[in-house]
């Protein structure tokens, strides 16, 4: 979920930790792959396609679960003019920075053909020549907006 997790005068930190949604993803997996080794090991039936459909659906979930979960961590602070960008998780890790002046505009992005009230959304700060992802993928907590607002208003944007 992205929130605002600081609000001064001279800092805005923004977070997106989605741990809600991969642990959903992950605990399905893990039931999943479980239940079909109980009932492959246990029950006496042997292995049949939805055993093997368990296990494999599962460890996908899993591992694909762990492998793309990413924290990111957008801070903008006006005592050193710059934001700061950083993105983590197993086997990621990203930074990246620029001054507060080279943000042209805010922009909440939707999924591509779906600009309707509800639909996942993701915010992007839009440089002079890259953009900035403030979470990886897209919400669906429709707080984006919210989120934007407050960014404009800290840059003095709105």
């Amino acid at each position: 979920m992205t929130k605002i997790v600081e609000h001064t005068n001279s800092k805005l930190v923004i977070e997106n930790k989605p741990r809600f949604a991969f642990g959903i993803a992950i605990g399905l997996g893990a039931i999943a792959f479980l239940a079909s080794a109980y009932a492959l090991l246990f029950s006496g039936d042997g292995f049949s396609k939805d055993t093997a459909f368990g296990l494999v659906l599962g460890l996908v979930f899993v591992i694909g679960g762990l492998l793309l979960y990413r924290e990111t961590v957008t801070v903008l602070d006006k005592r050193t003019g710059k934001v700061t960008w950083k993105q983590e998780g197993l086997l990621v890790s990203k930074s990246d920075s620029a001054k507060l002046g080279e943000i042209k505009k805010v922009v909440v992005g939707h999924t591509q053909g779906d600009e309707m009230a509800g639909s996942p959304t993701q915010i992007n700060l839009i440089l002079e020549n890259r953009s900035i992802p403030l979470m990886f993928g897209f919400s669906g907590t429709n707080r984006d907006e919210e989120i934007s607002a407050a960014i404009q208003s800290f840059l003095g944007k709105s």
